[in-house]
């Protein structure tokens, strides 16, 4: 079924495209990795490439509210699971600077020339999206996944919200877009552990 046709039927069932849009957003799905990091959050649910070897949850809207408020982002959460198998979004118990540039090694990801690069990272209003040079891939047999962090502008000790990028589906698909919770860009900086020489943010 395609979108389009999805989108029919719910209309027909629910009566409008306004029902529709509200059940929509009713509902939060967030990936996270076996440590319990959120690297997804979207009111769309992923494809089973997104998802790739971590977890889905799946949770009501309105209890995911506490991760927007004050500026706070996805990566000031943890998702921990019960003895009922039931997922928690809970706030991360250490203090927001744990990832320094001195004992994670990170580097910022800096503007520059579009076309030479081997890992390059755009980010817009809604997403962020990473790609990888093709001859990268073929120089790199062996495929990375790489975590990409959002901090305040020049300072890598304050995280707003961090990205896991699957290497698997970078080297399949060249690029690999996710969506963001920050609600303002103008001053936001980039950084990684570098495992590519070449980063450029465009």
């Amino acid at each position: 079924m395609t979108p389009g046709e999805r989108l029919a039927l719910l209309k027909k069932e629910q009566g409008s495209l306004a029902k529709v849009m509200a059940t929509e957003n009713d509902t939060t799905y967030m990936i996270y990795t076996g440590d319990g990091d959120i690297v997804y959050k979207s009111t769309k649910h992923p494809d089973e490439e997104t998802i790739g070897e971590n977890s889905l949850a799946k949770f009501k809207s309105v209890d995911c509210k506490m991760i927007d408020e004050n500026k706070k982002g996805m990566a000031q959460f943890n998702i921990e699971t019960d003895e009922h198998n039931v997922c928690h979004i809970v706030l991360k118990k250490y203090e927001i600077d744990k990832v320094t540039t001195m004992n994670s090694f990170l580097t910022e990801v800096t503007f520059g020339a579009a076309n030479v690069f081997d890992v390059k990272v755009s980010l817009t209003e809604n997403d962020i999206t990473v790609t990888i040079h093709a001859n990268t891939i073929k120089k790199n047999k062996t495929t990375h996944n790489l975590k990409i962090y959002a901090t305040e502008k020049g300072d890598p000790h304050f995280i707003i919200e961090q990205f896991l990028i699957d290497g698997n589906a970078l080297h399949k698909n060249k690029t690999v877009t996710l969506p963001h919770s920050l609600t303002d860009i103008t001053d936001i900086s980039i950084y990684t552990s570098k495992i590519y020489d070449k980063y450029v943010r465009v």
